[in-house]
Parts: structure tokens; sequence; C-alpha cells
């Protein structure tokens, strides 16, 4: 579907090391012709001189006819095969490429360096490794000072690492079509799903040589809808495709190419689901966008982050990897991955796991098992891990790319394609299941609607989840102004704080604690937005305080600055802020722990700016519990920090 000198979204077979090739074998077969030919048939002489006159009209494929004869009289003409395979080569005929200069190699007394060295990475990229083996060490035996070239080192470990793959593989990976309502077109590839797993989204073509277009295919009761133009807003006569979707499937970015409206040959362009309508696509524009080639995007969970493959300026190799924030409604200027992701050759594909920590992408410039191979890597902090080959038999000797992981980690969509010659023949969407080593760490999430509880319309609210740990936003995204639905993704294995706010509304907040060994099932939460009125009050869920101590704990920050917030969005409310507390201890202690509590969350909020008029606080120690205290749970949920509004000022 896509090479170097193309415009469409993915990548197929490097052009760059035919084109190099050929140049050398031609040079090759110049040198050849100054010796004399080795074969004593003079018929296969004859038309090896007719295919040369041929040549030089540049009508290859009478040329290859002749020299087809010329090895039908001598079956050992050796430079008759090395002639054919420069034809073929020419051609793009990389099969018959690998068969004639196979043949050179085996009656050649001496063959000529550079198809060893040629043949060496064909073997490579066929699967064929200790025949790979056997050429580039007879390729080294005759230029041995290549030995320590980058391309030549590379290959030599990507043979070592393939033999050692299959050597220690003992299963065999299933793999799953998807039905025929999803692969129902010649072409489809590059998928991308919901965290529901409840939508997929895919790039479709009718012919090989045909138009791009993004469709999407819905599972209704088990079962997938039949896969249909995603809009015809986003569709056109044109190249869209390589797709991305955001957790609640409400965000897409997209490749389109060769817009008159573009930047570069292919630009990244978003749209946004409101309903059950995609508004008009919009170019990103710079800086993401440049005057070179922009595609193959990937969405964090909540659309705020955007990774994409790049040949811009300022790279490590041909295609990189770069990263995008959004930042108060603007996109940041990219940054590229850096050498830890990134390689001379190429990285494409690049696939964000819900969870933020793992990234998965194709390249070709790590070892590995012939052609493109899919790795992965694990975010540390600001940076990245080394990346980690997915193994076979994710990885074979063909081009595998674009994969995407389900939430829960467990398993894996992609394209498995049909070549000749490099040539996308056909193409499907299948499904794996991932095993253990490779698995990505689960997330899970919450889905429900956001409403007014007085009039149950929905609303449009904003939806924010904070890692406790670090007071880091790790999801932020809004309910859909028109059904009130919204999503809210729960990394598993941390500590988090949840709110969904309206201004003019009290917000709702929640606490979620996963476990690292359980993933955390997915749940539906339909949320009633209180309209704020005197009387209203909200449990502040995420203060917390040492034991029998007023000191807050950093764990409160998230949760004071959305108080803070309320207040500052209606400047005209008054509030209460009470301290309570369960029944063990004596009143006048509790008493005093739960006044002391409410008051060093006045003292916050008045620090950060609230005026001291609109703050009061007061202890009510255990005399107004939400729960009988006859539990640990129940006496947990007593011990709390309320806030009331208790009055308007003008």
């Amino acid at each position: 579907m896509e090479n170097i000198a193309t415009d469409t979204q993915v990548h197929g077979y490097s052009i760059i090391r035919l084109i190099g090739t050929f140049l050398l074998l031609t040079l090759s077969i110049s040198l050849l012709s100054q010796s004399p030919l080795s074969t004593d048939s003079k018929k296969a002489r004859k038309l090896y001189e007719k295919a040369d006159k041929k040549y030089k009209e540049r009508d290859f494929a009478s040329a290859i006819s002749f020299l087809e004869e010329s090895v039908q009289e001598d079956s050992e003409f050796f430079e008759a095969y090395i002639r054919m395979g420069s034809l073929y080569n020419a051609l793009g005929n990389e099969d018959s490429v690998y068969s004639k200069f196979k043949s050179h190699v085996k009656y050649a007394p001496e063959p000529i360096a550079s198809v060893l060295e040629k043949l060496a990475f064909m073997a490579q990229d066929r699967g064929e490794y200790e025949k790979a083996q056997t050429f580039i060490d007879s390729f080294l035996s005759r230029v041995p000072e290549r030995g320590n070239a980058d391309d030549i080192q590379l290959l030599l470990k990507s043979i070592k690492f393939s033999k050692d793959q299959i050597s220690v593989a003992t299963d065999s990976i299933a793999v799953t079509y998807l039905p025929k309502e999803v692969n129902r077109f010649r072409l489809q590839y590059l998928p991308s799903i919901t965290i529901d797993n409840a939508s997929l989204f895919y790039t479709k073509r009718d012919h090989v040589q045909g138009d791009e277009d993004i469709v999407v295919s819905k599972k209704i009761d088990g079962r997938w809808t039949p896969g249909q133009s995603v809009s015809p807003r986003i569709n056109s006569p044109l190249n869209e495709g390589a797709c991305t979707v955001s957790a609640d499937g409400r965000t897409m970015i997209f490749t389109s190419c060769d817009d008159q409206h573009s930047f570069g040959s292919c630009d990244l362009y978003i749209t946004k689901k409101v309903g059950d309508n995609w508004s008009k696509p919009k170019n990103l524009g710079k800086p993401v966008n440049s005057m070179y080639w922009e595609s193959q995007p990937s969405l964090s969970a909540d659309g705020r982050t955007l990774y994409f493959s790049s040949n811009r300026s300022g790279g490590f190799g041909g295609r990189d990897l770069w990263v995008t924030k959004n930042e108060n409604g603007k996109w940041k200027t990219p940054v590229n991955l850096g050498p830890e992701i990134n390689t001379r050759r190429d990285e494409t594909t690049p696939f964000i796991h819900p969870n933020g920590k793992q990234l998965y992408f194709s390249a070709n410039g790590y070892p590995g098992m012939g052609g493109y191979d899919l790795y992965y890597s694990n975010r540390l902090d600001s940076n990245w891990s080394a990346p980690q080959n997915l193994g076979y038999p994710i990885n074979t000797h063909k081009d595998e790319v674009a994969i995407v992981i389900s939430s829960d980690g467990e398993s894996a969509f992609f394209a498995k394609e049909e070549q000749k010659n490099f040539e996308i023949l056909d193409s499907k969407i299948v499904s794996i299941q991932l095993s253990e080593e490779v698995k990505a760490v689960s997330t899970s999430y919450i889905v429900g609607t956001v409403t007014n509880v007085k009039s149950n319309q929905p609303l449009s609210a904003n939806v924010q989840v904070v890692n406790l740990e670090t007071n880091e936003t790790i999801y932020g995204s809004k309910s859909d102004s028109i059904t009130g639905e919204y999503y809210m993704v729960l990394p598993v294995g941390l500590e988090l704080a949840a709110y969904v706010k309206k201004k003019g509304f009290i917000y709702s907040d929640f606490h979620f604690e996963t476990e690292v060994s359980s993933l955390v099932k997915p749940d539906t939460i339909n949320i009633a937005l209180q309209p704020i009125e005197i009387g209203e009050s909200l449990v502040l869920k995420n203060i917390y305080f040492e034991l029998d101590s007023y000191e807050l704990d950093d764990k409160s920050i998230s949760e004071i600055q959305n108080a803070f917030d309320l207040l500052e969005e209606n400047p005209s409310i008054v509030v209460e802020i009470s301290g309570h507390t369960d029944d063990i201890g004596s009143t006048s202690y509790n008493e005093n722990l739960s006044r002391l509590r409410a008051k060093a969350v006045y003292e916050k909020l008045k620090y950060m700016g609230i005026a001291s008029d609109r703050l009061e606080f007061k202890g009510y120690a255990d005399t107004q519990p939400l729960y009988p205290n006859t539990s640990e749970s129940n006496r947990q949920s007593n011990r709390r920090i309320e806030f009331r509004v208790i009055r308007t000022r003008r």
C-alpha cells in the first residue's frame, strides 16, 4: 500500500535497496562483459548477444526471453543468470531475482560479491535464515572490510535473533479472521478500536490501486455489523485512512493525502463526533503538519496526546516517531521520541495503549525476523525503555505493521497480508491472543451518562481522572452534549481520583483503587449533577489525613483544586466546610479533630485565594454519620469532609 515513493497510508517494500543494487549490478555486468563468456555453446552465446542488444534498446522482456533460451542451451551459463537477475530487479520481480541470483552463485566459480550480499538480505526477508547466514559469510570472506558496516551488522544480528526465536518457539498462535462483515472489501488494514472493543475503525480499498477510505464496524449483541463509510464529511475521492480514535470514540485524527489544502504530501486532520454526527475535518495545521509526510497517528485514551510517524527534518532516520500534546486547545510543537525509539531506518504505525504506559510500533532498524517487525517499549517517567521485539510467531519474515491492543491487554488486532513480489494482493483484519510476555498492562473503564438531576437532560461535563500518587491528570474528556455519554479510563495498579464537573453544578467525585493482579471490571455509572442551590452538599471523597492528624496529605491536592475551581466559577456562593469522625474516641477528642480537619481545608482554600467571608468551618464529631458505625467500611465513610452551600452573597 505504501512505499518510499507513494503518498498512501502504509509502507511497502523500500525501493532504495532495489535501486542501489541495480546500479551495483549494472557495474558488475559491465565488468563481466569485458571478460570472455564462460559457455562453450555457440547457440547460447548468440542468444546472449541478442539479449544484450534488446537490453540496450530497453526491451527488457525480450532480453529476458533470449536469456532464458540461452540457459536452456547451457544450464551452467552463469553470466546469463546474473544478467536475468539484474533485469528482473529493474522490473521489481523479486522472486525471479532471487532465483536467478542463486543460480549465478551455484554455477559461477567466483560469484559476484554484490550478488552474495543481495542474496543474504533477500534470504532473510524470505525467512531462509540458514541460507542468509551462508550468503553473508561468503560475502564477508570476499569483502571483510564490510563486516563493521551498520547494515551488515544489523543483518548478522537479525539472522541470529531469528534462528534463536525459532529454536525456542513452542506454541503457534491461533489467528482468528474477523467475520466477513468486517473483511468485506478487497483490502482492509490499519485498525483502531474503542476502549470498549465495540467500534472498529479501519482503512479500506476496493482495488489494489484504489481510493482509501475510513470505515467502521460496530459490535452489537456480540456480532460485528457490516463495515461502512464512517462519514461522507470525512471520506472523499482522495486518500483518507490511517485513523486513530480516542477511548470514547468521539475524537478522530486521520491522514489525508494530496489534498490541495495540505502542507505536505500527507497531513493529519481532526474531527469530533457530537451525537451521531462527525464534524467537518480540520487540518491540524502547523506545527504538527509540515512540508513533509505526516501519517499513522495514535491518540492517547483522552485524545490529548498524539503520536505519529513522519519523515520531517530533525529526525534520526527515514521515518521517525514523534509526539505532540494538546494544551489549552492548541497542539504543541512535536517532539521526536529520540534515539531510545528511533533508528537510522524507519519507525512507523505507533499505537499507544489506553494505559498510556506501553507504546507499540513497527520498525526495520532493529534486529528482527525480516522486513518490518513489531516492537513495544515501556514508559519510564519521561523516557522510554529499550524496544523489545514481540517475537516469533507474531513477527515473521513478512512485514508486520499496525497492531492495536485491547484495553484489557489480552488480545491484538492487525492486518494479515498476502504478497507477491512485495505487492500486497490481499489484506484482512485478524485478531490473536497475546502471551503473558507481551501483554499490555490492563486498563478498565467506566461508562455512563451525565444529566441534570432536576431536568434529566444530558449535560456536556468535564471528566477528569487523577493519579493520586503523582497528582497527574491521566485522563480528561467531556461528556457528549447531545447524549450525555462519557467514558472514564482507569489504568490498573493505581490509586485514582475522578471528577465530573460543570459550571453551575455541584461536581461529583469518585475514588478507585485497583490491583495489578485483577482487572477492575468495566462498569456503568450514570451521574446526575445537582445545580448549585442553598442547602446542597458534597462529600469530598479525596481528602486524606494521617491517622489522628489534621495535616492534609498530598493526595488531597486534586480534590482541593476542584473545590477551589467550584468556588472560583461560582463567586456568589458561601460554603460551610464540615468535619466528621466515626464513633471511636471521646466526644471532646472527636469534636476537636473534626474541627481542626475542617479548618485545614478552610486554610488551604483561603491560602489559594478564596475570600474568608465565603468560607466557614465546623466540626461535628460523630453526630451526623452517613451510615451506622457498625463496620470498618461504614466508619471509613463516616470520617469525611463535606462542602455545603449555606447562602449566597451579592
